[in-house]
């Protein structure tokens, strides 16, 4: 099965090189790969070929090592939960406007050496389908796992 992964780590290029024989020692193949430096910390985005079986343990050993500051798992979705779209435009960058068009609104989480990930809003995840299914450069994908801080409605007690 396809999952996409996206990694934030200290700037420091032994994390990578960690993360590198991690995937390598628990049988993760990587499809694509992407880096960018950002101020402070470098930012990878990856899609893997894995079994689901697999994805527990590899999300919270990849969150517990040293250097790696935040992890999200998508799973690669065909249906109105997909929320999250990758696009390989490195062969053809005008994919990425394409996609903007038919989604206007989408939120850029990840862009780097012609990858992309979009966050596609709510109402227009039913029109997925159409522009995205058959593409084999572009994926529907749904989080599934992320250890980014989620914010939560605060509850507040009652006046009586």
């Amino acid at each position: 099965m396809q999952w996409l992964i996206t990694l934030e780590t200290e700037q420091d290029l032994i994390v990578t090189c960690r993360l590198m024989n991690i995937f390598r020692r628990k049988g993760l193949k990587i499809v694509t790969l992407a880096m960018a430096a950002r101020p402070n910390l470098f930012s990878m985005m990856a899609v893997l070929e894995s079994p689901e079986a697999d994805v527990e343990h590899i999300f919270n050993f990849l969150r517990r090592t040293a250097g790696v500051e935040r992890v999200t798992y998508y799973r690669h979705e065909t249906s109105d939960a997909a929320a999250f779209i990758f696009i390989d435009a490195e062969a053809d960058p005008s994919r990425v406007a394409d996609i903007l068009k038919t989604f206007p609104m989408s939120k850029l989480i990840f862009a780097s050496h012609g990858k992309y990930l979009l966050e596609v809003p709510a109402e227009s995840r039913g029109r997925i389908a159409a522009p995205v299914y058959g593409v084999p450069e572009i994926l529907p994908f749904a989080c599934v796992r992320t250890t980014h801080n989620v914010s939560r409605p605060e509850l507040v007690a009652a006046q009586a």
